[in-house]
């Protein structure tokens, strides 16, 4: 494994001079990430950080800001949505100016008000609760500093209900929801619901759980709830984060005795990950689910993987939303030089660096990742880019939020990797 350059754990002591923002003109520029390394999303937190070392070092390896490096500092939110507010306040207080993460919609919910009252730019490269992406009064009053470069749960719950009442071989008609009790479980299953009824499919059962189950045995209740049910369901749509949705299929299948027989499961973006992959049960061999994609065969792909695959032996298609994050510190990037250019003499970050990550995200000439030094240069003649990363197009619109494809992915018959079944355009959905 490489050494972690140009990182500072949240352990690290705050040098006075480097606390409250920018150390400009010449010193390191510090950004955060708040990712999930220990709880309910752990391996996929401890992705984060991998892509986004990887990130940053290469940001710094093409001339950082204008000669100056980035400086990474991380946080664990330890998949707490109730400190996730206190760990944004944490690495503002030790000097960054932006922020990529928080994780989960509960986590961005805690951490928006900081943010906003301090002035920091956050990106979440994976909250996808509905309510956040509505404007105010019914929506998040953040001042314009929350951002999330993922499609939100509004565009899932319509692809998971198009496919599993139009496109899937059975069709589906009848199903049960089995959802954490949180802003993400909460906001896709009613967003599932209202699509899944409106295609006359009937949604006979609801049961919520609390996020973060200790083990199976917490799991056991729910599962309960499954078998008591009258009838049975033919299909469970499970709305859960990696290690709660282990605990969930680990629970029914009863170490290979299924408790509900034949019972197919259908998962969402939560079950999507590696840790889920290694852990699932045999019996889930096969069955399917939903989340965000993008185009795994376009150049700004290509440039994450190869960039990431050159410093971890693991492959990149393993690690969740890591296109998400690679571009979340590459919009940032892009901005503090547009901030740079434009705002001469000021400090990076606040206002200026809010409007400049809209900016840089749309309606100029079109760059990815692996044409860096076009961009920047491009931000020095002043210049309007487009920066459209390995998630895809990464265009925010004036809530902060962005739209892209989805997929309907598929556990390989082996249990060693994840096909992708169908393709949904994310404009194609909304048409429906």
């Amino acid at each position: 494994m490489r050494a972690l350059a140009n990182v500072v754990g949240a352990i690290g002591v705050c040098v006075a001079i480097g606390c409250g923002g920018d150390d400009g003109p010449s010193g390191p520029v510090k950004v955060g990430l708040l990712a999930p390394k220990t709880g309910a999303l752990m391996e996929v937190g401890e992705s984060f950080e991998r892509v986004a070392i990887v990130a940053v070092d290469s940001i710094n390896a093409k001339g950082g800001i204008g000669g100056r490096d980035l400086e990474l500092i991380v946080e664990d939110t330890e998949t707490n949505a109730d400190t996730a507010g206190a760990k944004l306040q944490g690495l503002i207080d030790q000097g960054v100016v932006a922020v990529v993460g928080p994780a989960t919609s509960g986590e961005v919910t805690n951490a928006w008000p900081v943010a906003r009252d301090n002035r920091v730019p956050i990106i979440s490269p994976s909250s996808t609760a509905p309510s956040l992406s509505r404007p105010a009064p019914t929506g998040p009053d953040d001042d314009g500093y929350m951002f999330r470069n993922v499609p939100d749960d509004e565009i899932q719950g319509i692809a998971m209900a198009y496919y599993l009442k139009t496109l899937r071989t059975p069709q589906v008609s009848n199903v049960a929801v089995l959802f954490e009790n949180s802003p993400y479980g909460i906001g896709l299953k009613n967003a599932f619901k209202t699509s899944f009824e409106d295609l006359t499919g009937v949604v006979a059962l609801e049961v919520p759980f609390e996020q973060n189950l200790v083990d199976a045995a917490a799991a056991t209740p729910a599962i309960d709830s499954l078998v008591n049910a009258s009838p049975q369901p033919e299909m469970v749509v499970l709305i859960a984060l990696e290690q709660d949705a282990v605990k969930l299929v680990s629970a029914w299948d009863n170490s290979g005795s299924p408790r509900i027989a034949d019972m197919q499961w259908f998962m969402t973006d939560g079950a999507r990950s590696g840790g889920f992959l290694s852990a699932a049960p045999m019996s889930l061999r096969g069955m399917c689910g939903t989340a965000p994609t993008f185009p795994v065969n376009g150049l700004a792909y290509t440039e994450l993987q190869t960039a990431y695959e050159a410093s971890y032996d693991d492959s990149i298609d393993a690690q969740v939303f890591a296109p998400n994050v690679w571009d979340g510190f590459h919009l940032l990037a892009a901005a503090m030089v547009h901030q740079s250019v434009n705002h001469s003499g000021e400090d990076l970050g606040g206002a200026n660096l809010r409007d400049a990550i809209t900016t840089v995200s749309r309606d100029g000439q079109t760059f990815h990742a692996g044409q860096w030094r076009d961009l920047i240069s491009a931000l020095r003649s002043r210049n309007d880019v487009d920066y459209d990363g390995a998630a895809g197009p990464n265009d925010f619109d004036v809530v902060g939020q962005t739209v892209g494809p989805y997929e309907v992915w598929c556990i390989a018959g082996d249990g060693a990797s994840f096909t992708q079944a169908l393709f949904l355009d994310a404009a194609d959905i909304q048409a429906l």
